[in-house]
Order: C-alpha cells, then structure tokens, then sequence
C-alpha cells in the first residue's frame, strides 16, 4: 500500500513539474509584451508632458516680450505717445520721456471801457527729458506787449503723480520794472473721485535778486465730467516779501474750459482776473469789482 502511494506522489510531482517547464516560455513572453506596453504609455506621458511644458514656457516668453512701442515700465503709468489719455485728470504730472507738449494762445483785454483795445500772445512748452522729469519753458506778452514774462523750469516726481518738485528762472518785465527770480514749488495733484481733482502749489515762493522773497502759493479745482472736456478753477496769493497785510496781498485768479477731442490735440479758452481782491481807488475812494479788470486767452496744444 505504502509502495503504490509512493508511486503516484512521485507521479503528481513529476506532472507538475513538466506543466510548470511547459508554461514557463509562455510565461516569459508575455512579461516583456506588458512592459512594453507600460514603457510606451510612460514614453507618450513623458512626451506629452514635455509638450505641455514647452507650451507654458512659450506662454511666458510672450507675456515678457518687449514691446518696442511702450515704455520701459508700464505699471507706473508712463505713457507712450499712443497710449496718452484723453481725459485731463488720467494725464501723469510729468511728462514721459521723449513726448514733447507745445501750446501757444491769442489773448485779449476785455476789461471795462478798454475791451479789445489791447492783445496779447503767450506760448508754452515742456520736455520729458526722462521719465517723470520734464523741462519747461514759457513766454507770454499782454497788453500790446507792455507786460512781458518768461520762464524756463525743471519738474521732477516725488511720489509719482502725486508731487512733484519745480524750480528754474522767471523774468516780468512791467513799465518801469524788471524783476528777475527763482521760483520754487511743489505741483500736487489729489484727486478723491475720477471726475475731481485738487492741484496746488505749482509755485509756492519766488525767490527775488533784488529784494526778500516773494509767496507766491496756488490752488485749484480741477473738473472733468466728461473725458474731452476739463473745466479747471485756479487761484493764486501774491504776497510781496511774506508781509500778510490785507493790503498787500493780490489775489490773481482764472477759469478755463479745455476740450480734448483726441489724446494729442487740446484747445479752450482761459478767463484771467488780475486780482479778486482789488485795492480802492485812493482819488475817488471807490473799490473796483474783481472782474472790471479781465483777459480771456484762446489756447491750442498738442503733443508729439
């Protein structure tokens, strides 16, 4: 009994031994024929990965690509010939480097009693001689000439268009005198809503050659309810030699409307009043309105 069992076990092993040597080819081939398939699913991830990443990296390239028709940097708002704003309030405080500002006007004497008797030309210009540093320069004759001015100035950003820095040289030449000085300021533009904007100190003192130095503060309203049209309030304190007397202080003031039908060309007129705080007549006694003495002036500009 114990023989016959020895012999079928040895029988069972040995069929499962010849089974096993029988599959093991099959086996082995189909182990590389998955692996093969796995390889090329990792190679197809692979390549597609690599396209996607060199999609992104193209991406990037673009977005800092160097436009050769903007300005070095754009976030801060310097603007190119192209992209200046049309509205008066969105315009930078200085120009940007290269653009140039040009406006010349025709003004005339429209007081009482001497309306259009007399005329006068002024004409304006500014540099951008860098990026939020500009130079100016400015002549203006009224009165057929009888009452000249001239300036030429340097204008750099503090805070960028916000304040700024201004100084340079002004010569007025009234019959009889000539004054010759350094005027200083500090231009600032706030504006609380789009549509409104305080601007003030575009000349804070004079400093004079031939005398103490003069405050010369400013300031104004600036309103803009449609993007080509500005209406802009200014006002001015003249205070020779920092004396406050009421007597002594003049009070020049104007008011002009600016149309801008694109962002290059500007044109308006500009009402000036001499002094809202005119001083009496001391023959008659008698204190002239602020507006018996006024001036309007035509103006055109443009930027290029």
């Amino acid at each position: 009994m114990l023989a016959d069992l020895s012999k079928i076990l040895r029988l069972s092993l040995a069929l499962v031994a010849g089974s096993t040597v029988a599959l093991y080819p099959v086996l082995d081939n189909a182990s590389p024929a998955w692996a093969d398939e796995d390889d090329e699913d990792e190679d197809e991830d692979d390549k597609d990965k690599d396209k996607d990443d060199e999609g992104e990296g193209e991406g990037e390239e673009e977005e800092v690509e160097d436009d050769p028709d903007q300005p070095p940097v754009t976030s801060g708002g310097l603007f190119t010939i192209k992209t200046y704003p049309q509205g008066e309030l969105q315009r930078p405080l200085t120009l940007t480097k290269g653009i140039t500002e040009l406006r010349g006007g025709i003004g005339f004497d429209i007081s009482n009693e001497t309306a259009f008797e007399t005329f006068g030309l002024s004409f304006d210009g500014r540099y951008g001689y860098q990026d939020n540093v500009e130079l100016q320069a400015g002549f203006s004759g009224i009165k057929n000439f009888d009452v000249i001015s001239a300036y030429a100035a340097f204008e750099g950003s503090i805070v960028y268009d916000f304040i700024d820095f201004r100084t340079g040289f002004s010569i007025d030449i009234v019959p009889g005198t000539t004054r010759v000085g350094i005027p200083i300021g500090f231009p600032f533009r706030y504006a609380p809503k789009p549509q409104v904007a305080v601007v003030a100190l575009e000349t804070a003192f004079q400093i004079q050659f031939d005398g103490k130095p003069d405050a010369t503060p400013n300031v104004g309203i600036v309103v803009q309810p449609l993007p080509m049209l500005a209406l802009v309030v200014k006002a001015s304190l003249v205070i020779p030699e920092f004396n406050f007397k009421v007597d002594n202080i003049v009070v020049p003031a104007s008011f002009a409307i600016q149309l801008s039908p694109n962002n290059k060309l500007d044109a308006g007129m500009d009402f000036r009043f001499s002094n809202l705080k005119p001083a009496a007549d001391p023959v008659t006694m008698t204190t002239p309105k602020f507006y018996d003495d006024r001036f309007v002036l035509f103006f055109g500009q443009i930027r290029i």
